[in-house]
């Protein structure tokens, strides 16, 4: 396996958003080069637009204070579609409601959305990259699924009773033995026809690389009637003009929801990625793990080494 250059220290929360240092270690092309070499997102140099900083920095709080409104505003709706409508809707309708609150909420932070590949209709393991908290709701806003997150997200304002209505399975990291527990509800969720999403990293990272994976979620796509198919996902964060790298969503180290929402405001327009991959299969949950970060460190490594996307 030919792995990537390791990158800033990340976040041990699995919510999501900032890169910290540049990238380290050899030369570097495409996007990592100009990440360090001062190249403005737009591809012109740091001094042949300064202004457009400045700009920057003038424009976000007001595009802060106006986004935090309207995405506190869309929370709010969220609880009472969950609280009201659920109830009386099919599976079907739930689904469309989680889909559409979804992509507003990208509208919302002005984050445009692109995908890439096809996703599986049939049942399936969703197994993606964790850059930001907004990955969730990228991935949502195309095929919801049922994410797999720690306990403590029950209980985060205005997003806690959001998780929890739109059937999030929890998982108590401090006890070793719940990991058994959760993959037996994994795998009846996938025996019942539903989408189970896992962020194996275990934490954030700034999108640069992949983190190693950890291999005991993967059990449920072996243990579940025959194998279920697993499909990597690549999400990645690029400013929408260029579409080269931003680690401006990245939501890594210390940082906070507050701090990661202002770095979003305060950055040029944003796209996420969204590379759904062909799906995997293998009786033995190490190797389908391994498989799975190949396949997505193989096309992170592709997009980032190309400046156009018609490329990828």
């Amino acid at each position: 396996m030919n792995a990537l250059p390791r990158r800033p220290t990340p976040r041990s929360d699995p919510a999501a958003a900032d890169a910290a240092n540049a990238p380290s270690g050899g030369p570097q092309t495409g996007a990592a080069a100009d990440v360090e070499h001062g190249v403005m997102p737009d591809g012109t140099p740091q001094s042949a637009n300064p202004r457009a900083p400045l700009l920057r920095r003038v424009s976000a709080p007001l595009r802060f204070g106006a986004r935090l409104s309207r995405l506190s505003a869309h929370a709010l709706r969220g609880q009472r579609i969950v609280t009201r409508e659920f109830p009386r809707l099919d599976a079907a309708g739930r689904t469309q409601r989680i889909r559409d609150w979804s992509a507003q909420l990208l509208r919302l932070s002005g984050i445009e959305l692109h995908v890439s590949g096809t996703p599986l209709t049939s049942p399936s393991l969703v197994v993606a990259n964790h850059v930001s908290w907004l990955d969730i709701f990228a991935i949502n806003a195309v095929q919801p699924v049922r994410f797999v997150s720690k306990a403590e997200a029950a209980r985060w304002p205005l997003i806690g009773p959001l998780v929890q209505g739109v059937g999030t399975l929890f998982i108590e990291r401090q006890r070793a033995q719940d990991v058994v527990r959760v993959i037996h509800q994994m795998a009846q969720c996938l025996q019942q026809g539903d989408h189970v999403g896992v962020f194996p990293e275990g934490t954030t990272s700034t999108g640069l690389d992949v983190l190693p994976f950890h291999a005991n979620l993967f059990q449920a796509a072996c243990s579940s009637q025959g194998t279920t198919p697993v499909q990597p996902v690549l999400v990645f964060y690029a400013d929408r003009a260029s579409q080269r790298y931003c680690r401006a969503a990245a939501y890594v180290g210390d940082e906070t929801m507050v701090g990661s929402l202002w770095r979003i405001c305060a950055a040029p327009r944003l796209r996420v990625e969204l590379h759904y991959l062909p799906p995997l299969q293998s009786t033995n949950r190490r190797t389908l793990a391994e498989q799975t970060r190949d396949a997505i460190a193989a096309r992170l490594r592709a997009r980032l080494g190309s400046r156009d996307w018609g490329q990828v």
